[in-house]
């Protein structure tokens, strides 16, 4: 038996503008999952995770993606053999690791996922999932990814065959981030820099919602689709291409006129001027409005954030570390705004971050914002360490959760 582990992650800034090529800022957490793989002499493949029923494929699964070569057309073969929603992440790997490498097991496979990431809390389960089957299929069969090749393939399974339009931070700060410090990543797509380690007697906390969301649900599908809008009413407004559309500054945002760039456009008025969006993942609907200029100055406010609080974190030796963390602090409060005007926000996480706001820095709570895909899920709190016994009383209190760090 081979076996393959990877983190969850907190998304402490960036969130996501992930997919508009944003800087984001991740630090992985203490749960993990694992999986482990074992073969078997029967042609097939067998999925099992603790509390749920088993899933069960024939082995002629791993030449799927090789023989139909359309994410469609495994989705149907996925639909046709009844596979489960949470198995697809793990089958979705295995399928697409066979084809990149041309290995198949021998004879069946067993693959047992044993995980404590909290589920749909927005702390990236499924890029924990992914990243750890990946490890485990690289063990088992000697095909072994370079550079950040994994993280990427992970990506494809949850875009292609789960059908969640994630960008690829999650993959990233699973794959690649280091306990205890923040992970830089630059989404365009996978640029990597040194993890920073946060001032001294300053961490970043989960603070879960109890609310589940899903990346996959409506409202995430309808901010990146106006994220994707807007940066193509920019380039054609400004006359230049733009490979990301946080290549934008603020400033260059700001001072585009709203009749080019209003507040909300229809799906229908969109197609009309602009005819459609360079994102593969994004689907307009004619009907429906979308928050266009709140979706570009959320892309490039939040690059610029996080570009600012790896410069705080840079600062030398000897800077005062409740000082850094109170502007970092501001940084995040910026960034939870910008939440709730795509449509990520959600009441239950409001209250927790003004719950947070209202003990402060004095009782050393710097900052909280809802994180990750949004609509409840995880409250990311950045406070001393030594109020976080203060942090788990009042989730305790508020929302009967426990703190991840």
């Amino acid at each position: 038996m081979t076996a393959g582990r990877a983190p969850g992650r907190l998304d402490v800034l960036g969130g996501v503008a992930d997919y508009s090529g944003s800087l984001v800022l991740q630090m992985p957490i203490a749960a993990t999952t694992t999986v482990r793989l074992a073969t078997l002499p029967e042609p097939w493949i067998r999925v099992t995770s603790s509390g749920r029923a088993a899933v069960g494929a024939p082995a002629t699964a791993c030449g799927v993606v090789t023989a139909t070569g359309e994410p469609a057309a495994v989705r149907r073969w996925l639909d046709e053999h009844g596979i489960a929603a949470w198995a697809r992440y793990p089958l979705g790997c295995l399928m697409l690791f066979c084809d990149r490498f041309g290995w198949r097991p021998r004879g069946g496979l067993a693959i047992e996922i044993d995980s404590d990431v909290p589920v749909s809390m927005g702390v990236s389960s499924s890029a924990a999932l992914e990243v750890a089957t990946l490890r485990a299929l690289e063990r088992l069969s000697g095909c072994v990814f370079t550079g950040t090749a994994l993280a990427r393939l992970a990506q494809r399974a949850e875009n292609e065959l789960v059908g969640a339009p994630c960008g690829l931070m999650d993959q990233l700060a699973a794959a690649h981030g280091t306990a205890g410090a923040l992970l830089p990543i630059l989404c365009r797509p996978d640029v990597l820099s040194a993890p920073l380690p946060l001032p001294p007697g300053i961490v970043a906390a989960g603070w879960p919602s109890g609310v589940a969301h899903a990346v996959s649900g409506s409202p995430y599908g309808t901010a990146r689709t106006a994220a994707f809008m807007a940066k193509a009413i920019l380039a054609s407004y400004l006359g230049r291409r733009l490979a990301h559309l946080a290549e934008l500054t603020p400033g260059e945002v700001e001072v585009v006129d709203r009749t080019a760039l209003p507040a909300t456009m229809a799906g229908h008025e969109f197609t009309a001027r602009h005819g459609g969006v360079d994102d593969p993942l994004s689907r307009i609907d004619p009907d429906h409005d979308y928050p266009v200029r709140a979706a570009a100055e959320f892309a490039v406010g939040e690059n610029a954030r996080a570009a600012a609080a790896v410069e705080l974190l840079r600062r030398p030796a000897g800077t005062s570390p409740t000082r850094v963390a109170a502007m970092i602090g501001e940084l995040m409060d910026a960034s939870h705004r910008g939440y709730s005007a795509i449509g990520l926000g959600a009441a239950e996480t409001d209250a927790m971050v003004e719950a947070v706001r209202r003990r402060g820095p004095a009782q050393g709570f710097y900052s909280a914002r809802v994180s990750g895909g949004g609509c409840g899920g995880t409250v990311v709190v950045l406070l001393a360490a030594a109020a976080l016994p203060h942090l788990r009383s009042l989730a305790a209190e508020m929302t009967g959760t426990q703190v991840i760090t």
